[in-house]
């Protein structure tokens, strides 16, 4: 039975996922440090059946850091599998671990359920049985069910201009594919709806890939005319069509020693979509025009909002193509999907355009989190980065609050999710400035004021009293409310 270490160097981690083991049925051993790993793994090997064949690595260890470790496991000819794991939860430490040859990745706090899945999945194996010695001291020795981890460490979010920005699972997902896939020349069909980041993680890839000192070339097939497709992808020769006044380039040829992002390609016509087969099969182009083929070195991550599965079946898209395209399908998660991410995102743009829009600083107010929850965002996180841009466009403030997002999202009765759908994401989520019952009076009170005074065309008098209150106290809450007469 091969062995589990466990590198991190709080004791409280390596006690817990030391219990994680036993329940496993799996014999475990503990290093605080990469030089203690090190010794660990050459006392034991990784050779031996008895050795260590599953090692749960922390990034940030004293002295060497986990991924300079697991740079070293991966080249190793006898490498155990590698689980890193960290607190420090982001795309870049995502994708650089799965860059590096991790078998997962996983965030602190972690799901213990799911350690222990993998303990049994990479360091027992699909056919062998557990060591039972140690699945009977753990059955026998009356522990309590584990409780998962608290948050040990915080780190701030790193959130650049045009990088990911997520710490769902679902976006985990993603950045792990994106580390993947990077370290390959292997075509990718990114899937998702409008909105979704499809360019961002093509950019990603292409980053983290060693075409990244090469060019990244765009481009929209939607955006092109059917006369003009060929021409833009492939070039053409001075006079092969009227208006051919010069020899041009395609973006095949434009995208060489990069990336070609070929973006909507769905909307490809059948007929132009046998030249782009042979074009991915040969690896060469024919300008318009052209007497000899041009040899090319791109590599292709397509992206689509349609069903492509659908379309061959309907015959508007090529089967053959669409494999060669699917090499690598990735698909990307609408926002209503990544729980909690919606204020990661928000704070980031609020943060991002406030510098740009105001010319100093802004935040985002508790208060305005109930409404950015209850929306369920159809245009995915493009809808969001629009609505918080229109919102500072009329910010007075260094905040924005809820009373700043009227008008630019559905009144939580009439929101697409309704009053429900706010209060359980007050519920759910983290508790906000002053409490969830203020939170929720603060974001249906102040839509609801705004709408009575635009109603009786800013007459607080006629307002208050369509709102069954009087003038003085509409002011007052008014006031609390931060809102300015009309």
């Amino acid at each position: 039975m091969r062995k589990v270490l466990i590198v991190d160097d709080e004791p409280s981690v390596r006690f817990v996922l030391g219990r994680t083991c036993e329940r496993a049925g799996v014999p475990f051993l503990e290093a605080g440090s990469a030089e203690e790993a090190r010794e660990r793994l050459d006392a034991a090997g990784t050779r031996r059946p008895e050795g260590v064949g599953l090692v749960l690595l922390d990034v940030r260890l004293p002295g060497d850091d986990g991924l300079k470790l697991l740079g070293e496991l991966s080249a190793r000819p006898d490498a155990p599998f590698v689980v890193v794991m960290t607190a420090e939860d982001t795309m870049r430490s995502a994708v650089e671990a799965m860059k590096r040859g991790a078998a997962d990745y996983l965030g602190k706090p972690f799901d213990l359920a799911r350690v222990e899945k993998i303990v049994r999945d990479l360091a027992i194996g699909p056919d062998e049985p557990p060591h039972e010695e140690h699945r009977n001291g753990a059955s026998d020795s009356g522990l309590a069910p584990i409780e998962p981890l608290p948050e040990q460490r915080h780190y701030r979010e790193i959130a650049l201009p045009d990088t990911l920005i997520g710490r769902s699972p679902a976006m985990v997902e993603v950045y792990k594919e994106i580390g993947r896939v990077a370290r390959t020349e292997m075509t990718v069909l990114l899937m998702g709806e409008s909105g979704t980041g499809k360019e961002l993680v093509a950019r990603a890839i292409h980053a983290n890939s060693a075409r990244a000192r090469g060019p990244f070339v765009t481009v929209n097939m939607a955006a092109i005319p059917r006369d003009l497709m060929e021409s833009e992808l492939y070039g053409h020769e001075k006079g092969s069509f009227t208006g051919a006044v010069d020899r041009r380039p395609g973006k095949f040829e434009l995208a060489t020693g990069g990336t070609l992002f070929l973006d909507e390609i769905g909307e490809m016509p059948v007929e132009l979509q046998a030249k782009l087969l042979r074009v991915l099969q040969e690896r060469e182009v024919d300008r318009v025009g052209g007497n000899r083929p041009l040899p090319v070195d791109v590599r292709i991550v397509a992206a689509t909002n349609a069903d492509l599965a659908r379309a061959v079946e309907e015959g508007r898209f090529r089967r053959d193509l669409y494999y060669r395209l699917a090499v690598v399908p990735i698909r990307l998660p609408p926002l209503r999907e990544r729980e909690g991410d919606v204020i990661l995102l928000a704070r980031n743009f609020v943060s991002k355009y406030g510098e740009q829009l105001r010319g100093r600083p802004v935040t985002l107010a508790r208060d305005a989190e109930a409404p950015l929850l209850a929306h369920s965002w159809p245009g995915n996180v493009r809808e969001l980065q629009n609505v918080v841009q229109r919102a500072l466009l009329k910010l007075s403030g260094h905040r924005l609050t809820s009373r700043d997002l009227v008008g630019f999202l559905p009144a939580a009765g009439s929101s697409d999710r309704g009053l429900t759908g706010l209060v359980e994401a007050l519920l759910d989520g983290p508790e906000p400035e002053g409490g969830r019952h203020t939170a929720a009076l603060a974001a249906i009170e102040a839509p609801l004021i705004s709408a009575a005074l635009a109603r009786t065309k800013g007459n607080q008098l006629r307002a208050a009293e369509l709102l069954g209150m009087n003038r003085n106290t509409l002011r007052e809450r008014m006031r609390a409310l931060g809102m300015k007469p009309r």
